[in-house]
């Protein structure tokens, strides 16, 4: 653990932080694997605390010269100093200097540009034991700043390894600065965002300085900002202390719901509806409770019996049975938090992009685990067999490869619940045993089903739905819809049978009604049109994939009674 330092307001504020990801990327150095290590990360207190080590370390500061270059400042001279790193800025004499200290005088030319930069630091490199630290690049145009023929120039030099010098390459995507024959040059560090450990201290030096009482806060405080990296997470709390002078629970979430849907690749969310929201599907809650959710409840029990969680889940059906509302219902029966992969902003015209979004989003979808990820429309990333040739290909193949790799990672926290219409149009390497688990299939809901399911939307079931104006007893209600409704509405999805109690609400409402009576529903269910031929040729279709994709026949059995269906 470092001690790291930080002033708010002139008041010091001291975190703990770990520094393993630095002296693990330095012994890979020392080992000798190469002098150039690459850093993969943009949070700035990371950045301060990597500097404030390299200065301070006994092994590192032995350096006769630390250089820093940044794209904005240009390259200056990095001193230590009380109040932290100090970056002092670095002139070139004209007509030339000495290769000391001395000569980083302030008289002189600045040094901006990369090319030349890389000149002027390459001398000191390889005549004393030099330290150059590269800041905040996001994009490099070989041709233009020689950075990769520097870089690989560098790995294998004798005079730099001899002399143990470093080179320190700071940011976010290493794929988009380096090609492959450069990543295999260098030592490249995945920096994690944070620690629980780390959070904790933070929250507490922060309650602290700004007399906030926890009030036994801290354990959730923690879990609310698992996946932000330092800098986000100090951001959230002073927000949520700004605005409401103390630390927030409901605000903190929020707040990180934000951060996190600013990528465009994920949405992390509280899930409001269970499943006594949900009508209906009594075969699937049944299921679901047996082998999911008393898993959980009786963990030290399951541990004996080396039993884990699912790590993957298929839903497969029609679409507007209820797939999606299921998937978030089942994070909040299992008390996890609901992450969304919103699979359609993952691709990117730009070469690099997508494979490093990916790369980013499962990151923190681990961090935020266990956690339950939804990825609707899993058949969005495609087939091995579609993705040959062209840029534009090779990015799809590498998304492919990456999905595929954390859908197989035995280690992986996130429990994946993805959803498709036509389960066909998946790779065979999806659907396999060890990846997606259980394939649970959503077909057209029964008599019972679609009774329960109009009374969910009428919010006389408990639930969280609000109660619709009625003019009768619920039993009267009741009665009536099983006798009148429900036979009308053979082969309605779930989304149609909410949809036919929305209309009769609006019948009533148009005629001036202070309640919903039983006309309303009458005409509402004769208006409401449903091509049965091809819905029939649909269920057939269903019932096929149902038999061919779920290899649990008593799961099976339980849905043909319920649906009504000969599975």
């Amino acid at each position: 653990m470092l001690l790291f330092t930080l002033r708010l307001g002139g008041d010091p504020l001291a975190y703990e932080l770990e520094t393993g990801w630095i002296r693990e990327a330095l012994l890979k150095r020392k080992s000798l694997y190469s002098p150039v290590i690459c850093f993969e990360t943009s949070d700035p207190k990371r950045i301060y605390q990597l500097k404030c080590y390299l200065l301070e370390n006994e092994e590192t500061r032995a350096a006769e010269n630390v250089l820093l270059y940044d794209q904005w400042d240009g390259l200056s001279r990095l001193l230590p100093s009380p109040s932290g790193p100090v970056a002092e800025p670095y002139r070139k004499r004209v007509g030339g200097s000495p290769l000391t200290a001395r000569a980083m005088g302030r008289e002189g030319v600045e040094l901006a540009q990369l090319r030349a930069v890389l000149k002027e630091v390459d001398p000191y490199l390889k005549s004393s034991r030099s330290l150059f630290i590269i800041q905040n690049l996001s994009e490099s145009r070989e041709w233009e700043t020689g950075l990769q023929s520097a870089l690989r120039a560098w790995a294998i030099d004798p005079s730099i390894i001899a002399r143990g010098s470093s080179i320190v390459l700071l940011t976010a995507a290493t794929d988009r600065l380096l090609d492959d024959f450069t990543r295999e040059l260098v030592i490249t560090k995945e920096v994690d965002p944070s620690s629980d450990r780390e959070r904790a201290s933070i929250i507490s030096e922060l309650s602290r300085e700004l007399d906030i009482p926890l009030d036994g806060l801290m354990g959730e405080l923690v879990v609310a900002t698992a996946g932000l990296n330092l800098h986000q997470m100090e951001s959230i709390l002073l927000e949520s202390y700004h605005r409401w002078q103390r630390f927030d629970l409901r605000a903190v979430k929020a707040l990180k719901s934000d951060l996190v849907q600013s990528s465009g690749v994920l949405e992390a969310r509280d899930p409001v509806y269970g499943f006594s929201d949900i009508g209906g599907y009594q075969s699937i809650k049944d299921f679901v409770r047996k082998f999911i959710i008393n898993v959980m409840k009786n963990s030290d029990r399951a541990k004996r019996f080396g039993l884990s969680l699912p790590k993957g889940i298929l839903f497969f059906g029609p679409p507007g049975n209820g797939k999606s509302l299921f998937a978030s219902a089942l994070a909040t029966e299992i008390q996890l938090p609901f992450i969304n992969l919103v699979t359609e902003n993952i691709y990117s015209k730009w070469l690099g992009e997508s494979g490093q979004r990916m790369k980013n989003a499962i990151r923190m979808a681990e961090k935020m685990s266990p956690a339950v990820v939804f990825v609707d429309e899993i058949d969005r990333f495609g087939q091995r067999s579609a993705v040959a040739g062209g840029s534009a290909a090779e990015e799809t193949r590498r998304v492919f490869s990456q999905f595929l790799e954390w859908l197989g990672n035995p280690e992986r926290g996130a429990m994946i619940v993805g959803t498709t219409n036509v389960p066909g149009h998946l790779d065979e390497a999806f659907l396999r045993t060890g990846r997606l688990d259980y394939k649970i299939p959503f077909l057209y809901p029964g008599e019972r089903a679609r009774l329960e399911v109009l009374l969910v939307h009428l919010g006389v079931t408990p639930g969280t739905r609000p109660r619709a104006p009625l003019g009768e007893p619920e039993e009267e209600v009741r009665d009536f819809l099983s006798r009148e409704i429900v036979p009308r509405t053979k082969n309605f999805s779930c989304a149609e049978l909410e949809e036919l109690v929305t209309r009769g609400k609006r019948v009533a409402f148009d005629r001036g009604a202070e309640n919903l009576a039983r006309e309303d529903f009458i005409t509402a269910a004769r208006s409401f049109r449903v091509d049965h031929r091809h819905r029939e040729g649909v269920i057939r279709t269903c019932l096929e994939q149902a038999r061919h994709y779920t290899d649990d026949q008593s799961f099976l059995d339980a849905m043909e009674a319920e649906m009504e269906v000969d599975i």
